[in-house]
């Protein structure tokens, strides 16, 4: 009777530790599916294209923190799409706007893809404080950071990556 009652206490904690992992694997793959949904701009002129950020990475340098967001970009037209880099810009929870530290323009061919466009921002640590969300067209935004404050664990010169806005 002692050893039916102990196998059925082991059930019952297996089958609910087995529950819990299964729910934080289904919770952190729809936070990951999230975070790289494309987002489809349109402009005033009526270029479109699309944007799926692909991951994030963060970390100290002397002046802050560097956030670096990689991007692929989709141009459906049947003509070239040429984007100012200056156009992507870093929003903070305080409303603070930071230009990507590269600019220039990108080209992305008829109906082609640029797989990976790397964009580098420079923000203060206080950035971290809150939502960070990433401005890519007009009134287009994509959440790059989730509202929680998020403390960097590393030192100087090293970067931690995401592949979801959950940090």
């Amino acid at each position: 009777m002692r050893g039916k009652r102990l196998w059925i206490a082991i059930g019952v904690i297996v089958t609910i530790n087995a529950v819990s992992i299964a729910a934080l694997v289904w919770l952190r793959s729809h936070d990951s599916q999230s975070f790289s949904q494309p987002c489809e701009v349109h402009t005033y002129g009526g270029t479109n294209y699309i944007v799926r950020p692909l991951e994030t990475a963060v970390g100290r340098i002397d002046t802050g923190c560097m956030v670096i967001v990689s991007l692929r970009l989709e141009n459906p037209n049947p003509f070239e799409v040429i984007l100012n880099r200056e156009w992507f810009v870093l929003l903070d929870h305080e409303k603070e706007y930071y230009e990507p530290t590269q600019l220039g323009t990108i080209r992305i061919p008829v109906q082609g893809v640029v797989e990976c466009e790397v964009f580098g921002f420079v923000i203060p640590n206080e950035a971290l404080a809150g939502l960070i969300a990433l401005k890519v067209g007009q009134q287009y935004f994509i959440t790059v950071k989730s509202p929680k404050p998020y403390t960097l664990p590393v030192g100087k010169d090293q970067f931690v990556m995401f592949r979801q806005k959950d940090w």
